[in-house]
């Protein structure tokens, strides 16, 4: 078995990591982070810079699977170029859904899972919507197991330590791809709510819109010498700063992650996560997929 996953960006890679880990020391398997090979990815003129890439590297390589995660607008392009070299893809977190159609999440994510083989699903609610948005292809059949999100594999929540002394809360924010005007009002909600302390902001995708959240950090710089802004951490320096903040202001995704580590702190700001699926978190998953994917060679 020959497996390769592919990522872009931070957090896609995160989620990934225990899965490839696992697979390097089972299998013989490969990562290839787009963001290396492609200048100024988030730009669109650039995305199908992405399947010439992939299509290159897999009619080269000849992978039994190909493994992506989530729905950044860069993975439908690897998996045309799966789909077009016979590849098997994975979708990983595959039927996540919320009611809010302001992101290009909720196109991407269903394009995905119709091109893949496989698709594994963080909660029993996510592999319903696979299930009901194969049902509405006659000649598609869907292949999905409930498997949960190893994110905090080889990471004891118990033993993080507290990174700051003081008192300090968090910001990430994310932009609204698809509304100016929904990115425009989670950044006046954050105004509103923002408090005069220490308070580190994380950098948000660089996805359309992201100029607004980009200009208002700017301003911030210069008023308040109490805040602080970093690009990313490292996952469990990200932990860790999670579990002792005391609040969390934030539209992104892994709420419920956020919530495992810490459940006094969340704030969540606007309606990117509205009724959002509740993932479980389970260490064995790598060793699992391992096995869907050994059965399917």
């Amino acid at each position: 078995m020959k497996v390769c996953f592919v990522y872009s960006n931070r957090s896609e890679y995160a989620e990934l990591k225990p899965f490839i880990e696992f697979f390097k020391k089972k299998s013989i398997a490969k990562e290839i982070n787009l963001s290396e090979h492609i200048k100024h990815i988030e730009d669109d003129e650039n995305l199908p810079k992405i399947f010439t890439k992939c299509f290159k590297l897999f009619s080269l390589e000849r992978y039994s699977h190909v493994c992506v995660l989530g729905d950044r607008r860069e993975l439908p392009f690897v998996s045309l170029a799966g789909f077009f070299t016979n590849t098997k893809i994975v979708h990983i977190a595959a039927g996540e859904y919320t009611e809010s159609t302001t992101s290009y999440d909720q196109y991407i994510r269903p394009i995905i899972s119709i091109l893949s083989s496989t698709q594994i699903c963080f909660s029993k609610m996510a592999q319903n919507k696979v299930k009901k948005l194969f049902a509405g292809i006659e000649y598609l059949t869907p292949n999905s197991y409930v498997l949960g999100n190893p994110v905090f594999a080889e990471i004891d929540i118990k033993k993080l330590k507290r990174p700051i002394k003081e008192r300090y809360d968090l910001v990430l924010i994310h932009p609204q791809s698809l509304s100016r005007k929904n990115t425009l009002e989670d950044v006046n909600t954050l105004k509103k709510i923002l408090k005069n302390k220490r308070t580190i902001f994380i950098q948000g995708n660089k996805d359309r819109n992201s100029d607004i959240i980009e200009k208002f950090y700017r301003e911030l710089k210069i008023k308040n010498k109490k805040y602080q802004f970093v690009s990313s951490f490292p996952k469990k320096t990200y932990f860790s700063h999670v579990k002792f903040c005391d609040s969390f202001f934030t539209n992104t995704s892994a709420v419920h992650e956020i919530d495992a580590l810490n459940k006094n702190c969340l704030h969540i700001i606007g309606k990117r996560n509205k009724n959002r699926s509740i993932e479980f978190y389970d260490d064995k998953s790598p060793l699992l997929l391992y096995n869907i994917l050994k059965k399917q060679n």
